[in-house]
């Protein structure tokens, strides 16, 4: 069982003590395992051993006037390790640059003034243990979704290719290159854990469209390409709900279109053509020329990288499509399975 702990930091022990009691006087902090540290470096050990006993630190409540290093420092140091946790400056309104320095690195919950008034201390306290837990709830709960999408996904994408072997890797590596894309053309963390999420959707439509038509092994028709071309259409009626995130829809729907026109289904351009759609468009022709399919062997990684070359400002955006190609050859691109 994981146990929530109260850090406080002082180099004064007859404050760090009368703080400890003060505290432990209100009945909301009885299960609250309270800590104390005198210095900067045993709050950060003592930090440490917490997490490492799997325990969390909702609040750290530190004086700023210590030697060696002072509360803002410190506050601002356990912020890398524990962005989470919520803290409590304790400072004198001479201070009160410390206090602008971490508010703007977002590292700050509240400053109390000293000599703090203790009704306002246990408040500010309270409230920050009931923030710290609400966002964690909410964490949870967006992993949980999360997983619950990506299962989703999985299932979906194994209906549209029942006889093949590789929609596992397939959805992998269209998951992986999107993001890669999107974090190489300067998207932020939030935008490409989205797109590695539902890029994996793009095709859910096929399940709409005749497996003889989905599994044929030679070149469509053009009664039966006008079939396929559908399945952007189908796709989206299948995730047109208030609840589904429009990066889904817009991916969905419009993964086909072109930077130059003459996509389908709408024929949308340039960037009138979602810029999600336009990432996932990038990453699903590389992955289709460089995969076997019914129809066609794999075409090999250079060759393939000519053919979206020549796309550049036709098929694809410009910038994203460089973006992808200048990447290639780095360490953190996602590998060729």
């Amino acid at each position: 069982m994981a146990f929530e702990h109260l850090l406080c930091v002082d180099d004064e022990n007859i404050v760090l003590q009368s703080l400890k009691h003060e505290i432990k006087t209100d009945p909301f902090f009885k299960n609250i395992i309270i800590d104390v540290a005198e210095t900067a470096e045993d709050a950060i050990d003592l930090a440490r051993e917490i997490s490492e006993a799997g325990d969390t630190i909702p609040v750290i409540i530190s004086d700023q006037r210590m030697p060696v290093m002072s509360g803002s420092e410190l506050l601002g140091q356990l912020h890398a390790s524990y962005p989470d946790t919520k803290k409590i400056l304790l400072t004198g309104y001479s201070d009160l640059s410390a206090v602008t320095e971490l508010v703007n690195r977002d590292a700050l919950y509240r400053y109390l003034a000293k000599p703090w008034d203790s009704k306002d201390l246990l408040l500010s306290l309270r409230e920050a243990f009931r923030t710290f837990r609400q966002h964690r709830q909410i964490g949870e709960l967006n992993t949980k979704i999360e997983s619950m999408t990506l299962a989703m996904v999985s299932a979906l994408e194994s209906t549209n290719f029942f006889f093949d072997e590789d929609t596992g890797n397939h959805i992998r590596r269209i998951s992986s290159i999107s993001g890669f894309i999107a974090r190489t053309a300067g998207f932020n963390e939030t935008f490409v854990k989205m797109i590695k999420l539902y890029a994996p959707l793009h095709d859910i439509g096929k399940v709409g469209i005749s497996k003889e038509i989905l599994l044929k092994p030679a070149r469509l028709d053009p009664k039966e390409f006008e079939q396929v071309k559908e399945h952007v259409r189908i796709g989206h009626r299948i995730i047109d709900d208030e609840s589904i995130d429009p990066m889904a829809k817009n991916i969905v729907l419009y993964h086909h279109e072109k930077w130059n026109g003459g996509g389908y289904l709408e024929d949308l351009s340039g960037d009138r053509i979602p810029v999600e759609a336009r990432i996932v468009s990038i990453a699903d022709v590389y992955d289709a020329l460089t995969s076997p399919r019914v129809y066609k062997p794999a075409i090999g990684r250079e060759e393939s990288i000519e053919i979206i070359r020549e796309e550049r400002g036709k098929s694809f955006d410009p910038e994203l499509l460089d973006a992808f190609l200048s990447g290639m050859d780095k360490p953190n691109w996602p590998c060729d399975e």
